[in-house]
């Protein structure tokens, strides 16, 4: 991972774990913090400001956008960290916070790419992919459904332990993968009888669904996801800067 990349990552946790409150450390301090250069400082600050998370004054610093990180049930469409539904106040509430999210995986398999998963992931017919359903679960209270597939050229390696925990996360560690962009695509929906009859839930049972395409740096996609949300409190944040 960028230099740049890792410390927006890590200053961003600290904001969302209210290590920084209302206003960022000026370039100085954070680079005498992080040991690098201003460029690289201000690399890192431009991908948090592009997300929304804080918003540069003229002549006074960056601030944090408190909207964002007061919001106790909110997604940051931006980020590829794995479900936080729920802002903690610490780095010790936040293993608190991640015990209450639990996995179960419904299917976990290898199998060719068809027509639809082909199309949405520029790859050939046949080409090799994993696929993972899998529910979450937060407070043991249904939170989503998950329908995922991965480019296994790009992924070589998963299997069911690693899906228990933010497959985002292991990818990035473990085959250096960075996500570059994304196309993401909102919609309200309802379920269909398999899937209501999976999920013991009643039949057309409204949810908001959003399918995903993630991207490599060289525009390569290698993840195609449909995942339907059923926390009926959620929000979901995403910063657009206008043309």
């Amino acid at each position: 991972m960028r230099k740049y990349m890792e410390i927006a990552r890590n200053i961003s946790e600290k904001i969302f774990y209210k290590d920084f409150k209302k206003q960022l450390p000026s370039e100085n301090e954070l680079m005498a913090q992080y040991q690098v250069s201003r460029n690289t400082i201000r690399n890192a600050i431009a991908i948090l400001a592009n997300h929304g998370i804080v918003k540069r004054v003229q002549g006074s610093g960056y601030f944090i956008n408190q909207q964002l990180i007061n919001n106790n049930e909110l997604m940051l469409m931006a980020s590829k960290d794995g479900i936080h539904p729920t802002r903690p106040q610490s780095y010790e509430d936040k293993n608190t916070i991640l015990k209450k999210l639990k996995t179960k995986i419904l299917s976990f398999k290898t199998l060719k790419a068809n027509e639809l998963t082909a199309e949405a992931l520029g790859c050939e017919l046949g080409a090799d992919l994993y696929y993972i359903e899998r529910l979450r679960y937060f407070n043991d209270e249904l939170f989503c459904l998950e329908k995922t597939y991965y480019l296994k050229k790009v992924v070589p390696y998963l299997d069911e332990k690693i899906c228990q925990g933010s497959i985002f996360e292991f990818i990035q560690k473990q085959f250096n993968i960075e996500v570059n962009d994304a196309d993401e695509f909102i919609k309200m929906t309802y379920t269909d009888k398999k899937d209501s009859e999976k999920l013991n839930i009643p039949a057309k049972t409204p949810n908001i669904q959003i399918t995903e395409i993630n991207y490599l740096r060289n525009n390569i996609a290698f993840n195609y996801s449909v995942i339907n949300y059923f926390n009926s409190d959620i929000s979901f944040y995403n910063h657009v800067t206008c043309l």
